[in-house]
């Protein structure tokens, strides 16, 4: 039977074997060590970055939520900005009604929008600029508008003072009429007497109604004046309606009458011989240019008022 051979335990194998064992867990130390440093770093680097990021999302959504507050500000002042736009025109009042409304609707649409979300921000700065540019225009159409209105009125005002001039003018040949006629005793003018006007249908029948009348004829006689210059001459007629115008010929011709040139209503010529003339001067009336009241009429020959009649019609 063979013979184990039995190891003893000596002094030396036991400090071998504390030696051996002192070396492995010195290693599984430093290991563990490495392993938990390692997990403290990305720790520490993931904290840091979360709270980086946390921090600039808070800086982005305080950003955002000054441009909300900012936005909020200038549609208020834009609204009010509309509200004082003012004009008598009633198609673009009702545009700037509109506009106005839709104002309203994207500040609710403001109000309600969340101050995170910076699109729908982005997306109503675009609409206020819009509505800025909108305004501009509005505000240039009603300055153009009011331009044209000063023009308007001053040519207006232009009208008016010429009909003045006129019924000044008017006033001034009357004036001269008058002292006119008191010429019409100097011995070198003919005079027109026993003037009359009567007022005809188109037919040729009397008529003393305005709205009949058709025709108006002036009859008068030249005088006898054998002083007085012989030979062709137009004898004019000026018929005055009761407003205190002029009917006026056609043609709007006009004669002298001392250092003016006047238009006058009709004409006849005649040769004069210094002997009593009849004559008769047709007015032909346009349709409707009569009414009721008193026609005055002025019979003019060689630069001189020589007579003078009228009619009333009813």
């Amino acid at each position: 039977m063979p013979r184990q051979t039995q190891k003893t335990i000596t002094v030396d194998n036991l400090k071998d074997f504390e030696s051996t064992s002192a070396g492995g867990s010195n290693k599984k130390l430093v290991t563990i060590i490495i392993v938990e440093s390692i997990l403290l770093a990305v720790m520490c680097v993931l904290y840091f970055t979360k709270t980086y990021t946390s921090h600039i999302q808070t800086i982005t959504i305080n950003q955002v939520s000054e441009e909300k507050d900012s936005l909020t500000v200038q549609y208020h002042l834009l609204l009010a900005d509309y509200e004082n736009i003012e004009t008598s025109n009633d198609s673009i009042s009702a545009q700037l009604e509109q506009e106005k409304a839709h104002i309203k609707e994207l500040m609710d649409e403001l109000k309600a929008t969340k101050s995170e979300n910076k699109a729908q921000i982005n997306k109503l700065k675009k609409e206020l600029k819009t509505l800025r540019d909108v305004m501009k225009s509005f505000v240039h159409t009603i300055d153009s508008l009011n331009t044209l209105n000063i023009q308007l009125t001053e040519e207006n005002t232009q009208v008016k003072k010429q009909i003045t001039a006129a019924k000044q003018e008017n006033k001034q040949l009357t004036k001269k009429y008058e002292e006119a006629a008191n010429k019409v005793a100097k011995a070198s003018v003919i005079k027109a007497i026993d003037a009359s006007m009567e007022s005809y249908t188109s037919k040729g029948k009397p008529a003393n109604k305005a709205k009949k009348a058709k025709r108006l004829a002036v009859k008068f006689t030249l005088d006898e004046n054998p002083i007085a210059p012989q030979g062709m001459k137009k004898v004019y007629i000026r018929i005055v309606n009761p407003d205190g115008l002029m009917l006026v010929n056609k043609e709007q011709e006009t004669f002298k009458f001392e250092d003016d040139k006047i238009t006058f209503s009709a004409l006849r010529q005649v040769d004069y011989k210094g002997e009593k003339i009849d004559m008769v001067i047709y007015y032909e009336c346009e349709e409707g240019e009569l009414k009721a009241g008193t026609y005055k009429t002025e019979i003019f020959c060689d630069g001189s008022m020589i007579g003078s009649t009228e009619i009333v019609l009813k």
